[in-house]
């Protein structure tokens, strides 16, 4: 099966239009030939770059007030999410509540892989339980979005925890990425759109 996350595209892959009311995605530059494959989502410029402060995403209270995030921990062992494909689409749970820096960036690279290798375009990602997530993390997001919409796909991401909203609305990313109060709804709005495609 095609896989859209693969490093060539076979001519004879589908060549959709994104769909029309959701805004162009800046492309992030990626060197695919220079990037090993399970870091392919990676920004280029957090690529190999040891020396990269360990600044962490700023956060907001409930009254407002900003903050920095707390210290990225280790990640924990077992999967970084749960996954099912219901209608055709990648549902992913994710289980990990930290995900930043290189070990955060890693697993969401491999998650994304993962969810590529199911055939399907679209995919759904559940962050309730993610409670900090940075700009490496972003990027990635962004890179798999720019990956997938090339081919139609979309991604929908459900419930973020207020910290992970206000990051997506900061980077007004929140207009990009389709937002959902809950994975039917997300599923909903994946069939709309795949409907107009």
């Amino acid at each position: 099966m095609w896989n859209p996350f693969g490093r060539e595209h076979p001519a004879s892959a589908p060549r959709l239009e994104t769909i029309g009311h959701v805004p162009p995605i800046p492309p992030v530059p990626v060197d695919d030939g220079a990037i090993p494959l399970s870091r392919a989502f990676r920004p280029a410029d957090e690529v190999d770059d040891p020396g990269a402060d360990d600044a962490h995403p700023t956060g907001q209270d409930d009254d407002g007030t900003l903050h920095d995030a707390p210290a990225c921990p280790a990640p924990p062992e077992g999967p970084v999410a749960t996954i099912e494909i219901i209608d055709r689409v990648a549902v992913a749970t994710i289980l990990d509540t930290e995900l930043c820096r290189d070990h955060g960036v890693d697993r969401l690279a491999d998650l994304l892989l993962e969810l590529a290798e199911t055939g399907s375009l679209h995919f759904v990602l559940d962050v309730q339980n993610v409670q900090h997530m940075d700009s490496a993390c972003l990027g990635c997001l962004v890179e798999a979005l720019n990956r997938l919409s090339a081919h139609g796909g979309r991604i929908a991401l459900v419930n973020p925890h207020h910290n992970v909203n206000y990051i997506f609305r900061l980077t007004r990313l929140d207009r990009v990425f389709t937002m959902s109060p809950d994975v039917p709804a997300a599923l909903r709005a994946v069939a709309r759109e795949r409907a107009a495609g």
